[in-house]
């Protein structure tokens, strides 16, 4: 008259009671659910946008729970993340958790995905009146503890400001970079429409790599006015850098004499030390018969200077054409507050004709 049951849960557990022609026979029937070891919390460690294994398991990975529950508690209040409901309230793990698929019914581990660092907190494993918890701490990008990094660049270039997470395969949480020029910090990354950082737009590029740890910025068409200290922000840590900008450096020499022939043409020489490097502004001012005037860039009505047409940006040489006796005196070339002084000389014409007899 034996008796079988079959999908035990634990409130089977009590006494049975066989009669059968006045007799009887009493059963005590005892069960056992999952039950987990003694030890204390498990300190697990994870990785901003990486996935994470909280590990939970029956000491008989054969006994399948009755029940089964994660809660998550981030410092505030305790949140169910298993089983997820319509109702349960925690949209911020969805489809993000993910219990093992495994042989054993045993296995409660769980898979949190796309970790953030306020995943950060203690998890616990629920089943049949038992629990273990599990201590989760989240790391994102962790930079050297090095100091600003000097880098110089040139007017009109490029230059790239480097930041590299010490691991360059962990992907930040967040990435900011603030340029500090004096006055205030100005957010030059990333750029949105009320950003207000109108002097970056179409500058500044994240370099394009297949390390998501690198942050390194590209900064293009640099100014005089770019010179200063950025700051690259990723996961609550920061690395400066002190950038320099160069523009046109004229030599040491002294004023350049240049002689010229009424209705003839001259150039003017001036060029930087460096023809590769692009100033950010030019003037040429001519100081003649007691009076000054910028020639260059022209005005509207000026048609007789031109800058030489070079592939050199350094190259700052002035054509002057049709010279007459009143060009002669003393020009100017200014570069990026660098100035280089030529003093002309004009020859009359029937002059010269006589100098070739």
């Amino acid at each position: 008259m034996s008796l079988r049951i079959s999908d035990l849960t634990l409130p089977d557990g009590g006494i049975y009671r066989c009669e059968a022609d006045g007799l009887y026979r009493d059963i005590r029937l005892t069960l056992k659910g999952c039950v987990f070891s003694d030890s204390g919390p498990i300190p697990i460690t994870g990785f901003t946008g990486h996935s994470v294994v909280l590990p939970c398991t029956c000491t008989d990975v054969q006994k399948k729970p009755e029940q089964i529950k994660w809660t998550a508690d981030l410092g505030n209040n305790n949140t169910v993340i298993f089983p997820q409901g319509p109702t349960s309230g925690n949209d911020r793990y969805k489809h993000r958790v993910q219990l093992l698929d495994s042989v054993s019914p045993g296995n409660l581990s769980l898979r949190l995905s796309d970790l953030t660092l306020s995943d950060e907190g203690t998890y616990r494993c629920e089943a049949d009146g038992q629990y273990r918890d599990i201590k989760l701490t989240v790391k994102g990008c962790v930079f050297s503890d090095s100091g600003p990094i000097p880098i110089t660049g040139s007017t009109g270039h490029s230059v790239v400001l480097p930041c590299t997470c010490t691991d360059v395969q962990k992907k930040p949480e967040q990435i900011k970079w603030t340029a500090d020029l004096g006055n205030n910090n100005t957010v030059i990354f990333p750029q949105g429409p009320t950003s207000g950082n109108d002097r970056y737009k179409h500058r500044v590029q994240l370099l394009d790599s297949v390390s998501p740890g690198n942050l390194s910025l590209r900064l293009s068409d640099l100014t005089l006015s770019d010179e200063g200290t950025y700051r690259c922000e990723a996961d609550g840590h920061y690395r400066d850098i002190k950038l320099t900008v160069k523009g046109c450096v004229f030599s040491d020499s002294g004023p350049i004499p240049i002689t010229g022939f009424t209705g003839h043409s001259v150039v003017l020489p001036c060029a930087c030390t460096d023809v590769q490097k692009k100033p950010e502004q030019i003037k040429w001012t001519a100081v003649t018969e007691q009076q000054s005037a910028v020639i260059f860039p022209p005005r509207p009505s000026s048609g007789r200077v031109q800058l030489l047409d070079s592939v050199s940006p350094g190259n700052l040489s002035l054509r002057l054409s049709d010279l007459i006796l009143s060009d002669e005196g003393t020009y100017r070339c200014e570069a990026d507050g660098q100035f280089k002084d030529i003093i002309l000389t004009v020859i009359d014409g029937f002059e010269e004709f006589c100098l070739k007899v």
